[in-house]
């Protein structure tokens, strides 16, 4: 035990050590508190509202599953991307009126218990996020679609997904996984448990981080989610073509039974004649549907 304990002493002051020596160090540190957040303070050109949002829900069904805990924040963000002020926020816990599964508890945390009889004023969220001028989300289409279940007048809203609206990798991430955690980390920040509000937190963070141009990201991202997309759909590819399809960013739409990727509209032709010399050289045409920025994320 003795000498246990010398060796662990031992690599702890080496490690302890590390920042001091001239290895490759990084230094991750807990995301910080709302109220203590670093805001621009000379905000310039229009100041937009816009709510940061995350769900955490029974499954992944929206059609079965319900919304067990819900936050957001509200950030002011001016032209240039800064983000200028933090409004309000709020969370809540709902009961989902069935049992919460044993994963989703081990996962938040959040037991049968905790929700009990509570419920979500739908009014007063739907006043809130109604005035906003945009929603963001980390992968808000899985979000979007249960707070729409919720609040059906938030159909129309605009979303943007700062899963797939922003490019990590050109930002110098390691764009290969997308998760929210993994991309904190990269941005040197860190944050415990699976909550809504600590999901918003650790997002927000991620929103303000300063790419290489000296822009934020949500600068970058709400630009990317306003451009109006086209969305190209590979009609009748067969099986064979999913790795070739996938490779080159596609995805599987069950719903229409139909692989797609989404492009600008200056991309359009070029993505048109890749697909007849690659997967459909015998037809049929590609079919493409325009995006608007409220269409994008349904």
């Amino acid at each position: 035990m003795t000498h246990n304990k010398a060796a662990g002493n031992t690599a702890a002051t080496t490690c302890a050590g590390c920042a001091q020596d001239d290895w490759d160090v990084r230094i991750v540190r807990r995301v910080g508190r709302l109220e203590d957040f670093p805001l621009a303070l000379d905000p310039q050109g229009p100041i937009r509202r816009i709510a940061v949002i995350d769900t955490e829900t029974t499954g992944t069904d929206p059609d079965r599953d319900e919304i067990i805990d819900i936050a957001y924040v509200i950030l002011q963000v001016d032209a240039r991307g800064e983000i200028c002020g933090i409004e309000r926020w709020g969370q809540a816990l709902r009961d989902p009126g069935m049992p919460i599964p044993p994963m989703i508890t081990q996962l938040t945390g959040i037991t049968d218990h905790d929700v009990r009889g509570l419920a979500v004023d739908l009014d007063a969220l739907q006043a809130i996020l109604s005035g906003v001028d945009a929603c963001i989300a980390h992968n808000c289409k899985f979000d979007s679609v249960f707070l729409q279940n919720l609040l059906p007048a938030m159909a129309d809203a605009p979303w943007a997904c700062s899963a797939r609206d922003f490019d990590w990798f050109e930002a110098g991430f390691d764009g290969r996984a997308r998760a929210l955690g993994y991309l904190l980390m990269q941005a040197n920040f860190f944050n415990k448990g699976h909550r809504a509000m600590a999901d918003v937190i650790s997002l927000i963070h991620l929103l303000a981080w300063r790419q290489p141009n000296g822009q934020t990201v949500i600068g970058t991202l709400l630009a990317n989610a306003e451009r109006d997309t086209v969305r190209v759909e590979a009609n009748g590819a067969g099986y064979h073509k999913r790795s070739v399809l996938k490779a080159r960013g596609y995805r599987w739409d069950p719903a229409a039974n139909v692989w797609w990727i989404e492009v600008s509209q200056e991309q359009v032709d070029d993505e048109t004649l890749w697909l007849r010399l690659q997967v459909l050289p015998y037809g049929p045409a590609p079919r493409t549907v325009p995006l608007s920025w409220r269409q994008r994320h349904r």
